[in-house]
């Protein structure tokens, strides 16, 4: 049996993709993802080498090594990377279907907003956890 395969697309269409072994969600906390969705980020990674994407989209740097990119054309958040390593994060919201991918936990609950609280029961961390995103 082979790597699981997901698809995606954009809000308007303009943007499909193709992910295969994807990773854990993740729900992300930090002043940085925040900033960048009004929320927190959820995401699960692969590598680029295995995320095949149709359509134009546009990287922003929005801190050091990380970007992310959005549909050219309606502006959906769609991918987040650090270019220091070989992964990739894939909103989940963007995938037509979530099947095999686990919730795994909270990440930089340290720089959580005060307006929200946590209740779902999965494992929280107050920064990175330091057995990595396998945990």
């Amino acid at each position: 049996m082979g790597e699981a395969v997901h698809h995606g697309k954009c809000l308007c269409g303009a943007v499909t993709y193709r992910a295969r072994g994807l990773a854990d969600i993740w729900y992300c906390h930090c002043t940085q993802c925040r900033a960048l969705t009004g929320h927190y980020l959820a995401a699960c990674r692969t590598t680029h080498d295995r995320l095949d994407v149709d359509g134009d989209v546009v990287w922003a740097r929005h801190s050091g090594t990380s970007e992310h990119a959005r549909c050219a054309a309606c502006g959906s958040l769609l991918f987040w990377t650090n270019r220091q390593t070989d992964t990739i994060s894939v909103l989940p919201g963007s995938l037509d279907s979530t099947q095999g991918i686990a919730e795994r936990g909270h990440i930089y609950l340290s720089e959580r907003g005060g307006y929200y609280a946590i209740s779902d029961g999965l494992p929280q961390f107050a920064t990175y956890p330091d057995e990595g995103l396998s945990a």
